[in-house]
């Protein structure tokens, strides 16, 4: 009976409980929302990418040092932690690409659809071709 009187309530307060409004963008919000994003996400990507292959370098290259110089060859794992973690990171900046490339594909709707606008002129001798967007 007590499980029956929450799902009550709680039912009933659904219906009276307020959700977020959303309110409308315009073409060339949207458009400039997914360029900001792509260009955002890529320079991410980019850092991540570019750290986590100095990471791994540098991680080889402890792991090198230890045995071939002085031939040492008690701990050649130094810097196997590091190595790694730079492959970690590099792999993240994986999914930063593909993001950063959705967001592209929908920039580049919104600028097919004609919601941006912009003015294309391409004259040739004797034919102008005009589109206003």
């Amino acid at each position: 009976m007590k499980a029956l009187i929450i799902i009550f309530l709680f039912v009933g307060t659904m219906n009276t409980s307020f959700a977020q409004q959303i309110e409308p963008q315009s073409p060339q919000e949207l458009y400039d929302f997914h360029i900001k994003k792509k260009k955002e996400n890529n320079t991410a990507a980019w850092v991540t990418l570019g750290g986590g292959v100095a990471m791994f370098v540098a991680g080889l290259g402890i792991n090198t040092s230890g045995g071939i110089i002085d031939n040492d060859t008690t701990n050649n794992n130094k810097g196997l932690w590091l190595s790694y973690l730079g492959g970690a990171t590099t792999l993240i900046s994986v999914p930063l690409f593909i993001s950063a490339g959705k967001h592209n594909r929908k920039a580049k709707i919104q600028l097919q659809n004609g919601a941006v606008g912009l003015d294309y002129r391409f004259n040739y001798s004797g034919i102008a071709l005009v589109i206003s967007l």
